[in-house]
């Protein structure tokens, strides 16, 4: 790969992977930046010793999603030691953090299919029609998935019920 690829690829994935990770980070600036940081060095490494993928995006997302994951299982969020005040009243405030990071390593260990459901439902804020489509299944049973997919995590966080999405 040569130098001019790899810029072509970078300019062509970093908006999106940034917002990608944000909406799963509850916009906590610092640790989207790190991850997508470190997704393009892993790529970097990876693509240097294999082909480049014939969805760079797709491949980023991936490894920015599971570095996520990883950084949620071994990091024990504490309010006073680990989440910066935001100056701004209009942002998120460390609670908020807490609960969109909580909520998104529940979805995580729901599984690849309800994971995906719910990830493309909430935090893509794709339709039922949208995902159906992109499923190539009916509404119905993308309707069924998400609500299986609700009831498992539900079960997680008993105390919290996601919401958002369209056509709900």
């Amino acid at each position: 790969m040569t130098e001019k690829q790899w810029l072509t690829i970078y300019r062509e994935t970093v908006h999106p992977l940034y917002g990608y990770l944000a909406k799963r980070t509850g916009g906590n600036k610092e640790l989207t930046e790190d991850i997508v940081q470190e997704s393009y060095l892993r790529a970097l490494g990876d693509w240097k010793r294999k082909k480049v993928p014939d969805s760079p995006l797709a491949w980023l997302r991936r490894v920015a999603r599971n570095i996520l994951i990883d950084y949620l299982r071994q990091k024990r969020w504490d309010n006073e030691e680990n989440l910066e005040h935001y100056p701004d009243s209009r942002g998120p405030t460390p609670e908020d953090l807490i609960k969109f990071l909580e909520i998104f390593s529940a979805i995580s260990s729901l599984g690849r299919k309800k994971a995906g459901i719910l990830e493309a439902f909430y935090y893509d804020g794709l339709s039922v029609r949208e995902i159906a489509t992109g499923m190539n299944v009916s509404e119905k049973a993308v309707e069924g998935q998400l609500r299986r997919a609700r009831r498992s995590l539900k079960s997680l966080l008993p105390t919290s019920k996601p919401n958002g999405g369209k056509n709900e």
